[in-house]
């Protein structure tokens, strides 16, 4: 497994947990506040990550060409 298969791995795992996230407040699933602090804090986290992903292959491809 290279470097491109665990991005792509990770960038699959972030897909299902944001899906799965939306999903519980689109269908109003949150019981508290707290919940919902919790959820959107996450969905700021994997946003993040997502962002730094998407940088590193973008400079993976330029060191490749």
């Amino acid at each position: 497994m290279d470097g491109f298969d665990i991005v792509q791995f990770v960038q699959k795992a972030i897909t299902e947990r944001r899906n799965s996230i939306l999903a519980v407040l689109e269908n109003n699933g949150i019981s508290e506040m707290g919940q919902y602090r919790e959820l959107m804090g996450e969905l700021n986290a994997l946003n993040y990550i997502t962002q730094e992903l998407t940088g590193l292959l973008d400079e993976q491809e330029q060191m490749d060409e």
